[in-house]
């Protein structure tokens, strides 16, 4: 188990509010949201947090004084993993460049998805260009994102797959974009700041790592809205059979994440 520092105390009869403020920033820690304790109308102690008791795991809590200056202590939890998000948005194609094989559109919207949690787009991090991928999977890269511009509305994309990649899995996932099969965009994603909801968790600040075309997102109102130009190449069996397994998977996947949120609910 890893603990991270989720709170320092520092007694309010030694350390002022201040003084617990210049001592965090000494030791580089945060300190953006100082809190207090009181007991019979007397502060008692300047609380520094680190980051959101929402995130902490129940039943790991500590309390350490040993090694820390006198009149100062920590609270110290193990912090829910935050490192694998994935968040799910409205896909709407602007334009499609068969020529090019590019791709413009919308890639993240403000909306609650089928897990509860709100990704707010101008939480956004990115460094341009970052990958595309099919379903999530880092093994099989499809193309790059190159463009990405952030609104209130939403994260505007541009994405471009290689043309005549020699690679079957890409050429694969191009014809299925074409026939309406992969009907969802998703980010995947490090969040740095989130705070909890009553459906699940908001998150405000994150990292983007990677895009992904998806067959079944969960947010509601993900699909692609129109294809403007692509050619009449037939889509075979195979790809059909691909195209399902994936969603099977898809859904695997949703369904495990719902059925451990449920847990850590029901054991609360």
């Amino acid at each position: 188990m890893t603990l991270e520092v989720q709170s320092i105390w520092f007694e309010a009869g030694k350390y002022s509010e201040a003084k617990a403020a210049e001592w965090c920033v000494d030791h580089d820690l945060k300190t953006d949201d100082i809190g207090m304790r009181e007991e019979e109308e007397l502060i008692t102690h300047w609380i520094v947090r680190q980051f959101p008791t929402s995130e902490a795991i129940e039943d790991t809590w500590q309390r350490i004084s040993k090694g820390w200056p006198d009149g100062i202590t920590a609270t110290m939890c193990e912090r829910k993993a935050m490192d694998e998000s994935k968040g799910y948005s409205t896909f709407q194609i602007k334009s499609f460049d068969e020529e090019q094989r590019i791709i413009r559109g919308i890639a993240s919207t403000p909306e609650t998805d089928r897990e509860g949690d709100i990704v707010m787009p101008k939480g956004a991090k990115f460094t341009l260009p970052f990958p595309l991928l099919a379903q999530h999977d880092h093994n099989q890269p499809v193309g790059m994102v190159t463009r990405a511009t952030v609104s209130d509305d939403g994260i505007e994309i541009e994405a471009q797959l290689p043309k005549d990649s020699q690679l079957s899995y890409v050429e694969r996932t191009w014809r299925q974009v074409k026939a309406g099969l992969l009907r969802g965009l998703s980010i995947g994603f490090r969040a740095t700041k989130a705070e909890a909801i009553k459906t699940g968790r908001k998150f405000l600040d994150y990292e983007i790592f990677e895009l992904s075309l998806v067959t079944v997102p969960a947010n509601a109102g993900a699909s692609v809205s129109t294809v403007k130009q692509y050619d009449d190449a037939d889509i075979d069996l195979e790809q059909q059979l691909l195209s399902a397994e994936a969603e099977v998977a898809d859904v695997k996947s949703r369904a495990a994440a719902a059925i451990k949120k449920a847990t850590l609910l029901t054991t609360k």
